[in-house]
């Protein structure tokens, strides 16, 4: 009986620290930046909890400022037929202003051609596409 309970706190133990997870395998490796970031979530591609959407967008698109290139699309349609929408799924092409902020994200209402959001995004960070 107790070599049962110290082999089981000893797996525990191991299971606790990470022992075997194929989590980051040093300190360094868990401050580093991820590669890009991505998947903006707002009010604009919420759904509220009545489940009546009017007033909110129907299609968006995210654009990089920095770049200039769509990084994000949202489709209401899509969303609530549970399918994901790919950039290539959205035929806006935005044309980047100058007004826009740099190092951030816009999302455009496809419908109207207007930046509904601006979201800061660090110095440096790449966008997901």
């Amino acid at each position: 009986m107790k070599k049962t309970a110290i082999a089981g706190l000893l797996l525990l133990g191991a299971v606790l620290s990470g022992c075997g997870s194929s989590g980051p395998s040093s300190a360094r490796d868990a401050n580093e930046e991820p590669a890009c970031v991505g998947g903006f979530d707002g009010w604009w591609n919420s759904t509220p909890v009545s489940g009546n959407s009017t007033g909110l967008p129907e299609e968006t698109v995210t654009v990089d400022t920095n770049t200039g290139k769509t990084v994000d699309a949202f489709n209401r349609s899509r969303n609530d037929a549970g399918k994901p929408t790919a950039v290539s799924d959205v035929s806006y092409q935005p044309v980047p202003d100058e007004t826009w902020p740099r190092d951030s994200a816009v999302v455009i209402d496809t419908s109207t051609g207007k930046v509904i959001e601006s979201i800061a995004v660090d110095p440096g960070t790449q966008l997901c596409r």
